[in-house]
């Protein structure tokens, strides 16, 4: 055993270090805690906007992982992201692929703009790191299947950013709706509402956001989160999609040419479920009967099941629904990268692997078809084996 705990890493071309239970079985709880958090992931951010500062913040507050790159093409985000690290010295890159090759680099973050996800992913798994890709994986069947491909025998993994995957009380939820809480699942409804924006008080967006063939539209950059919630409640993956949609302002204009502000698809899943979703940027705020905000329900042949608000309404009964949560579970917190780190050491899958990533994707892609090709879209007609 090493007497220099604190300068072990983990090196993804090796094994990792000695498993955790057996190392730590004669240590002292206090020693113990030091050895687990020695074991140090090496990890570079790469995209460093917004988002991928969101995600540097928690990689340093882990204790398990230190900064050693930063790669951003924007000479101030550089300069940020390095300020926000200086405690680990990173060193700064403007080209992801320096970064890659570096072999101080267990693990790196994605959040560059959404067509450049796949080739990152793909890259960073051919050169054996362990990936967390901000959604979607691909804005494209043929990126996703990129990612597929260059996963395979890959010898780290990626987690996809999906991280509502990661809050614990949605995950009993939904560990109770397939368990048959409410019966089985004969459809699901779910939509993201919120107000239009006042003239002159829009947010400034990044210009690759609204170009559809960079962010892959609304359905693809955005509503991938809630879409994959409602594969997840459903627990397969669809067969057919059927919407439309427009950017509604500040005039109507076809979908496919700038970023859509509403639409509405209808999914038909392999195990015969429907999906009915809707995403608006067009509430009013005063409009109470079809609640703003964001929620999935889950209607089976017993009841129906209130995921957002973890309530069980039975079929026939006038009686106040059933809470499906304890309080220690509403007030939990998102534990994606945490848990990212944690299947590092610990040598597991993560729950929002690349099956989920690819999913979830090709769902958003098969919607976003539909709709611009205004006629149902088949998931056959994607050409992609997952």
């Amino acid at each position: 055993m090493p007497t220099d705990a604190a300068s072990e890493t983990l090196n993804p071309h090796q094994e990792a270090a000695v498993p955790i239970d057996r190392r730590t079985f004669l240590l002292t709880p206090a020693a113990a805690l030091a050895a687990q958090e020695s074991r140090q992931i090496r990890t570079a951010a790469i995209g460093i906007g917004n988002r991928g500062t969101a995600l540097l913040r928690q990689v340093l507050s882990n204790a398990n992982a230190r900064v050693t790159a930063v790669c951003d093409i924007d000479p101030q985000a550089r300069d940020r992201a390095a300020s926000a690290a200086a405690r680990d010295n990173p060193r700064v890159f403007d080209d992801y692929r320096r970064v890659l090759d570096l072999a101080d680099v267990d693990a790196v973050t994605i959040a560059s703009p959404c067509d450049l996800h796949a080739p990152m992913a793909a890259d960073a798994l051919r050169a054996g790191k362990y990936v967390y890709c901000e959604k979607p994986v691909g804005i494209t069947p043929e990126q996703v299947q990129s990612v597929l491909t260059a996963s395979r025998g890959a010898k780290g993994f990626l987690q996809i950013g999906q991280q509502l995957r990661y809050f614990p009380d949605l995950r009993e939820v939904i560990r109770q709706i397939h368990g048959g809480v409410h019966g089985a699942t004969l459809v699901v409804k779910a939509q993201r509402h919120s107000s239009a924006p006042e003239a002159g008080k829009e947010r400034p967006r990044a210009a690759w956001y609204d170009d559809v063939k960079r962010s892959g539209d609304l359905i693809v950059e955005n509503a991938v989160h809630n879409i994959d919630v409602c594969n997840w409640i459903v627990n397969s993956r669809p067969v057919s999609a059927y919407g439309h949609g427009k950017k509604y302002f500040p005039k109507p204009i076809p979908a496919g040419t700038l970023m859509m502000d509403g639409f509405s698809v209808e999914y038909i899943y392999e195990n015969d479920v429907h999906l009915d979703y809707s995403q608006l940027y067009m509430h009013p705020r005063g409009l109470k009967e079809l609640s703003n905000g964001q929620w999935y329900i889950a209607f089976g042949d017993q009841g129906a099941v209130h995921v957002s608000k973890g309530l069980y309404y039975p079929m026939h009964a006038a009686a106040e629904p059933r809470d499906l949560l304890t309080a220690e579970l509403r007030s939990s917190k998102e534990k994606a990268m945490e848990d990212f780190f944690a299947c590092i050491l610990e040598k597991r899958t993560p729950f929002a692997d690349i099956k989920v990533a690819a999913t979830a994707a090709l769902t958003a892609i098969l919607g976003r078809e539909a709709i611009y090709r205004r006629r149902s879209v088949e998931w056959k007609d994607l050409g992609v084996t997952i």
